[in-house]
């Protein structure tokens, strides 16, 4: 329907042919000009420029945080719920909060341009003598709607299309856009509540984690330790000699061996450039490169040592009738029992045989096999005589201090471990042949030595570990630490460089309602303007119908404006108003109304 411009001096409408063209518009008239230049004015390009505005602003802020999440930063599954990503907990939750404010930030805007769809309907209903023609209350109601957009508008059109008023039901027939409108806004509101509370939500379940990450480490990586293939070759050595048995690690002369044994004591003091003793997470200790660089995390081989003591004290007691448990300055000894150690006093760390008697390192037996040694301790002395230590294997006797026999099993071994996270750990092991054992073994119980003992002196006392167990760690860690030199570097299986990342795990639940909240937003913005264009197709003076709606300031000019025929046809709120003067000025107040009775209300104020 082609609506016909209305004559500006016509201020009744009386039938369907209301908007026809003025017979002044060929004219030079004012008046004329504005109203075909309104007429002209279409609506289509502000609803596609602003309703298109906020749906992109709207989509965007979702691709925003998506793209922050999983481009910007890797995201991965966690759980049926959960989404990690490595983005920072602080930047994800406020793009989150600047993406929740959109909606409720735009939702004035959108009823502004509903307006537009609302100047369209009241324009073809009032050509038509329709039914969508707002009574004054309804005329309020709709700018109350279409200008605050806020819970107070919706709450009193609620009230009025529910008959909730004191004054009864309403005195006229609601009409169809004053429903759809109340609806309309009732549905962004419930939208933009639905946004805010899950994104409130969303920042409560969303926790920063700690995420690891792993790319290609570039640079050669010899981390891996094996026995030196060309030392223990025996072609090098005179056949049946000790350097032959030993690796080359002692010569048999009278010459020393300070040039085999110096690397071996830098390992124990941990002062080597080259290798370092350390423990895997079962408490087998290995030899690893001094220096690891930084973030990585590798698997490699290298030669271990376990040891598990015991203590035996109480089955090596023998004391006689003559002398009980010996004199003062020794302690009777003859080990019966499993533990076959021929003990008969005081003895320093050896390898023992099948029977039981000590023997050097490099003529262990078999792998495993035993070692021992009769530790004389005066930490753990007490004012008694030959009783034992509670809950100890501690014998005092003498004036020495108190004596303890310790035996132990000990083991060579292959093994395979990952190094990751400053942390070493098995993935396999196994026992060393006997003649890998003994190459372990020559400088690593070298026999005669009280090394071990003494490191480990007082333990036991204050702490849960027993000084059985302080004994054998100490014991794998020199053992394997003492040969040191006749180790080599060799290869690692994989090596990876390895990154500690704080990331966010993100409840699911919560971003899909946050998502699909905007995205139904939208929606509704896109049904707004297919509605504007659908309506306001071929109908002029649309714009200027809506700001009846939408314009408190237009509605202020129709009641104390000036009287300017030109200045209604214009959209331009500030052009409706000329040169204010002091006689322009509005009071408020009673207004006296014939002789006994007032009525409260605006005048507007006299010049001079």
């Amino acid at each position: 329907m082609d609506l016909q411009p209305l004559r500006y001096s016509q201020p009744q409408m009386k039938s369907p042919q209301l908007f026809t063209e003025d017979k002044a518009s060929n004219t030079q008239n004012p008046v004329a000009d504005a109203q075909m230049e309104a007429r002209r004015k279409t609506v289509t390009g502000r609803a596609i420029l602003f309703g298109g505005l906020v749906i992109l602003t709207v989509v965007g802020m979702i691709l925003v945080l998506l793209s922050y999440l999983c481009v910007a930063h890797q995201c991965s599954r966690g759980s049926s719920r959960t989404l990690i990503s490595t983005a920072p907990l602080g930047k994800v939750l406020t793009i989150s909060q600047v993406t929740s404010h959109v909606a409720p930030v735009a939702i004035p805007l959108v009823m502004g341009l509903w307006s537009l769809h609302l100047g369209a309907t009241w324009l073809k209903s009032s050509a038509m003598r329709g039914v969508d023609r707002p009574s004054p209350m309804q005329f309020g109601l709709l700018l109350s709607i279409c200008t605050g957009a806020g819970l107070p508008a919706l709450a009193a059109a609620l009230k009025y299309m529910l008959n909730l008023n004191k004054g009864g039901s309403p005195s006229l027939p609601i009409p169809p856009m004053l429903r759809r409108t109340t609806v309309l806004l009732f549905i962004f509101l419930v939208l933009s509540y639905l946004i805010s509370a899950s994104d409130a939500w969303f920042h409560a379940s969303s926790r920063a984690i700690s995420i690891a990450s792993t790319s290609p480490y570039l640079f050669p990586a010899t981390f891996g330790r094996v026995i030196n293939a060309t030392m223990c070759d025996p072609a090098t050595y005179n056949s049946g000699t000790v350097s032959q048995l030993t690796c080359g690690l002692l010569s048999g002369g009278s010459g020393g061996n300070a040039r085999t044994r110096m690397e071996g004591l830098r390992a124990v003091s941990n002062s080597s450039a080259l290798h370092r003793a350390v423990f895997t997470d079962d408490q087998t200790a290995i030899l690893v490169p001094q220096t690891i660089p930084a973030n990585v995390s590798y698997t490699a081989r290298t030669i271990g040592v376990k040891s598990t003591c015991q203590t035996i004290t109480s089955q090596c007691l023998a004391p006689s009738a003559s002398l009980g448990y010996g004199p003062n300055a020794a302690l009777l000894l003859k080990c019966t029992g499993s533990a076959v150690f021929n003990a008969t006093g005081s003895q320093a760390l050896y390898a023992l045989d099948d029977q039981g008697n000590t023997i050097s390192g490099y003529k262990v037996p078999s792998n495993p096999f035993h070692a021992g040694e009769v530790v004389i301790s005066q930490a753990y002395y007490q004012a008694v005589e030959d009783q034992f230590v509670p809950n100890s294997g501690w014998f005092i006797h003498g004036s020495n201090g108190a004596w303890n026999v310790v035996f132990c099993d000990v083991t060579a071994l292959d093994v395979q471990y990952v190094y990751s996270s400053s942390r070493f750990i098995v993935r396999e092991s196994t026992p060393l042949s006997a003649d890998s054992a003994r190459h372990v073994m020559t400088l690593g119980i070298e026999g005669g030595s009280v090394m071990v003992s003494q490191q480990v002196d007082g333990a036991g006392l204050q702490t849960n570990m027993t000084y059985e167990q302080a004994y054998g760690l100490e014991l794998s860690r020199q053992a394997i630490a003492r040969g040191a030199f006749v180790y080599e570097s060799t290869g690692v299986s994989t090596i990876q460089r390895e990154l500690e990342t704080i990331g966010t795990s993100i409840n699911l639940v919560p971003l899909a309602l946050l998502l699909g909240g905007m995205l139904v937003f939208c929606l509704f913005v896109l049904f707004v303007v297919v509605q504007i264009l659908l309506s306001a197709a071929r109908v002029p003076y649309v714009r200027l119908a809506a700001l009846q709606l939408n314009d408190p300031l237009t509605t202020v000019h129709a009641l104390y404006g000036p009287v300017d025929p030109a200045s209604t046809w214009t959209d331009q709120t500030f052009k409706k108003f000329n040169a204010e003067t002091e006689g322009d000025r509005l009071s408020v107040g009673p207004i006296p109304v014939g002789e006994y009775y007032s009525q409260f209300g605006v005048t507007k104020g006299l010049e001079g």
